[in-house]
């Protein structure tokens, strides 16, 4: 249950994640900077150290999205939390799908994760549904993904609608837009707004993604993003060695 948008700039790109999640799951802890391998890494996390958004010092980004399991749904023996950490001490693509692929999967429940690579200026999109892992290679363009635990596809109908009529304004893609559009309530706030209010089940935290040149900054807000509107509770900044030519 997430919203995720990436929105590429001429030095770099610009990422928000919404985390949706049941309210009686713990709340999670702030990013904070650590090292994984060589590389300086940034995520918020989970008590067991596991997360669905972090980045790393070559200006790589990785977010899960967990996908609706359905009825017919496996036990879950697994935390999906601990994939990213494990892929954030690769600085390259193919050393991180080469290292994704050795993963086992076994007993994780479906999952999207999205990989942004500036220097090669690729996006990844390795889909698994329990039993069968896809990969797919996307262009550097501008991208939603929605998930729901009501509905995946009602999401990206809904959400989607309200992205595209976003994208008409005149600041659309700039950090402002881009935070008033993960606290939006459109077309009425509820399970499919991408600022989701459920009774049992909400928006739990928004995360800001911002490479460029030779720094990368995360940017947290724990609670409903209706309630922060580019108020943070906490700010990394990574300096970074990577650097990409101008997107087009």
């Amino acid at each position: 249950m997430c919203t995720l948008t990436f929105i590429p700039k001429p030095n770099g790109y610009l990422l928000g994640m919404n985390r949706d999640e049941r309210l009686t799951r713990e709340t999670a802890l702030a990013p904070e900077a650590t090292r994984a391998a060589n590389l300086s890494v940034v995520y918020p996390r989970e008590s067991g150290g596991g997360t669905w958004i972090g980045s790393n010092a070559a200006g790589i980004t990785f977010a899960l999205l967990n996908q609706n399991s359905g009825p017919q749904a496996k036990a879950k023996e697994r935390s999906r939390g601990e994939i990213i950490p494990a892929l954030l001490k690769s600085s390259q693509f193919p050393a991180a799908m080469r290292h994704f692929q050795h993963q086992d999967l076994r007993g994780m429940l479906p999952f999207v994760l999205v990989g942004i690579f500036p220097t090669e200026q690729i996006i990844s999109q390795c889909q698994w549904d329990g039993n069968e892992l896809k990969f797919l290679r996307i262009g550097w363009d501008v991208r939603h993904w929605f998930s729901s635990g009501v509905s995946d596809e009602m999401a990206r109908k809904i959400r989607g609608s309200t992205c595209y009529e976003a994208w008409r304004r005149r600041d659309a893609g700039s950090a402002e837009w881009l935070r008033g559009l993960h606290a939006s309530h459109s077309p009425v706030r509820g399970s499919f707004s991408i600022c989701v209010h459920r009774p049992d089940a909400a928006t739990v935290s928004y995360t800001e993604t911002f490479f460029t040149g030779g720094k990368l900054s995360m940017r947290y807000h724990a609670g409903y993003p209706c309630q922060a509107l580019g108020r943070f509770d906490a700010e990394v900044d990574l300096q970074t060695t990577s650097r990409i030519a101008a997107a087009s």
